[in-house]
């Protein structure tokens, strides 16, 4: 009992613990993950997978990956699909996963002498990517809109085609080869339709539950838990491996509809599918034998360099020939596949079973794929950012402002901003306001509480948003929303009056106050009444103060290795005023 009470325990801290190492560190989390977790089961033994879950490992491996899928497929949104991007997308998940299947499968059994139904199967197995390995590196390199858009859309759908092509070549083979490939059509053809009728049906049994007013937000966090499981589970037994595809189509009818506002069910994203991933991968790591990866010698190193420098190159280049995607996003396509939680899930289950069974080469199957997961994901966090540079694809942090609430102060301040090079937009929920920033030659913003495809492109060009309507309930409501869709640094409020009612208590928590302890959206009015106007001040020295009598409100400055490129600094109460330096813009609030 107390082995496997310190086996579970350290589960959870390897998994916790190598996600906040691998944030310090600025890396991807699965390489810290899979070196604690094949430490913690090769090297000491305290975690035995088998020994800690039994016969529940596999299904709770499955059921976990499920969730996490359904996770990244909250993310993926029909109008992204514009511009060649819905094609191409389709050709990579259809042909390209079968040019992958193939090109993998003739590597491995040329270069490591895998027996073909092994070599066949691996092929199958390592066509998967996933949500998991994609979408961080993706945050990380930032690339423009529509190459994130076809990689994301790509990573996330291939996770289960892959896997089912996988169950398909593991049933067929069966090391027996008594399928035929009728059978075999019919069974991916079964198991997608039962994905898709259970993921349907989950997505409109929990619409009423996000919407029903008697449910607590963290209770409907809590019923889209329950209805994930229920929709992985019936696709399931309705046919092997559809669970994966059901969550997949759960999370884009969600993602894509307008019943109900997803953003309550946003602790999917933060917290829920960062642990599980942690956990899935010290366990599924656990199970590898070191000696068993080093024994694949050069042989195994040449494999994952003809994965990154010919198979993905091939894949991509013929699968999205004549979409209309642009040669620059295609060739960057073609720099970045890395492979994930899926791959190392169904390596570990086909590999065991195998293994079991006394299947001639099927003690590597484990160590090939986690050599690829392991080596892919190496090899491209290391190139993919400098091809995305290269290629001019990356954007950089976001600098952009958006001023919400729009009286004459807040214009003014918006067109001198304008004028230091900064790309400001601004939101009312006044249409004379809204009205008169048009007329002033503002960019105007769609309402940010209404419109749930703007919260992606705001994430990629915002930096710095500033919340000063004259109504508090709106303004909480804006933090709220804007602070969980672009991180709380982003977010500053200023309260209306100086009496902040009960609603703005979460400010302090989700938006840093703005400017000055006692100062207001009122105040601020009424000195813009008397005369006062924001004014720009250039720092011709280090350090160098803002004017006396002045309200400091903003400084911008150019950034150090950002070719051009600006940073906006906010001042407020809580934090020391930013150091200037020579060339800064300091805008502040001058009187009359």
């Amino acid at each position: 009992m107390d082995e496997e009470l310190l086996g579970l325990a350290l589960v959870v801290v390897l998994a916790i613990g190598s996600q906040l190492l691998a944030a310090r560190l600025t890396i991807p989390a699965i390489l810290p993950l899979l070196v604690a977790g094949v430490l913690a089961g090769d090297t000491t033994g305290v975690i035995d997978p088998q020994q800690l879950l039994g016969d529940a490992l596999q299904p709770s491996i499955q059921m976990a990956v499920g969730i996490i899928l359904f996770e990244g497929a909250l993310g993926l949104r029909r109008d992204e699909l514009g511009g060649g991007i819905r094609g191409a997308v389709t050709r990579l998940v259809s042909l390209g996963a079968l040019l992958t299947w193939a090109l993998m499968a003739v590597a491995l059994i040329v270069v490591l002498d895998l027996p073909n139904n092994v070599g066949i199967l691996v092929g199958a197995i390592l066509i998967v990517s996933g949500p998991t390995v994609v979408l961080p590196m993706l945050e990380f390199i930032r690339p423009v809109r529509s190459a994130r858009s076809l990689l994301k859309w790509e990573g996330i759908l291939i996770d289960p085609i892959g896997a089912i092509l996988a169950v398909v070549a593991f049933n067929a083979l069966d090391f027996t080869g008594s399928a035929s490939a009728l059978s075999l059509q019919g069974d991916f053809v079964e198991t997608m339709a039962a994905g898709l009728l259970c993921g349907v049906a989950g997505a409109l049994v929990l619409m009423p539950l996000l919407a029903a007013g008697w449910l607590a937000e963290r209770q409907k966090v809590a019923a889209t838990l329950m209805a994930v499981v229920a929709a992985f589970a019936a696709g399931d037994l309705l046919k092997e491996d559809a669970g994966l595809v059901a969550t997949i189509v759960m999370g884009i009818v969600l993602a894509n509809q307008r019943r109900v506002d997803i953003a309550r069910i946003v602790e999917f994203k933060e917290t829920l599918g960062a642990i599980l991933l942690g956990i899935l991968f010290v366990l599924l790591a656990a199970q590898v034998q070191v000696s068993d990866v080093v024994d694949l010698g050069v042989e195994g190193i040449a494999v994952v360099l003809l994965t990154v420098v010919l198979v993905r190159p091939l894949v991509v280049l013929a699968a999205t020939a004549r979409t209309g995607v642009p040669w620059r996003e295609r060739v960057f396509a073609a720099g970045l596949a890395p492979r994930g939680i899926v791959a190392a899930s169904t390596a570990s289950v086909f590999g065991l079973e195998l293994v079991a069974q006394g299947a001639p080469g099927a003690e590597q199957i484990v160590p090939v794929t986690f050599l690829v997961i392991a080596g892919t994901v190496i090899l491209y966090a290391i190139v993919s950012p400098l091809l995305a540079s290269g290629l001019r694809l990356r954007h950089g942090e976001p600098a952009g402002v958006l001023l919400i609430g729009a009286p004459p102060w807040a214009r003014d301040l918006a067109r001198c901003l304008l004028a230091a090079g900064v790309d400001v937009r601004v939101w009312s929920p006044r249409a004379a306001e809204a009205d008169a920033a048009r007329a002033e030659g503002l960019a105007v913003q769609p309402d940010p509480l209404l419109d749930d495809d703007a919260e992606e492109p705001l994430a990629e060009e915002i930096g710095t948003v500033l919340v000063m309507t004259d109504d508090d309930a709106l303004n909480d409501a804006l933090v709220v929303r804007l602070a969980a869709a672009l991180g709380e640094a982003r977010v500053h409020a200023l309260p209306a009056a100086a009496e902040r009612p009960v609603t703005l208590s979460r400010l302090g928590e989700l938006g840093a106050p703005l400017f000055a302890l006692d100062m207001t959206a009122a105040a601020l009015a009424r000195r813009f009444d008397a005369g006062a106007r924001v004014a720009a001040f250039t720092a011709d020295s280090e350090d160098e103060p803002p004017p006396a009598g002045t309200l400091s409100l903003l400084a911008v400055r150019e950034r150090r290795r950002g070719a051009g490129a600006l940073d906006v600094h906010v001042f407020t109460p809580a934090q020391p005023p930013p150091r200037t330096r020579p060339g800064d813009v300091l805008l502040a609030l001058a009187p009359a």
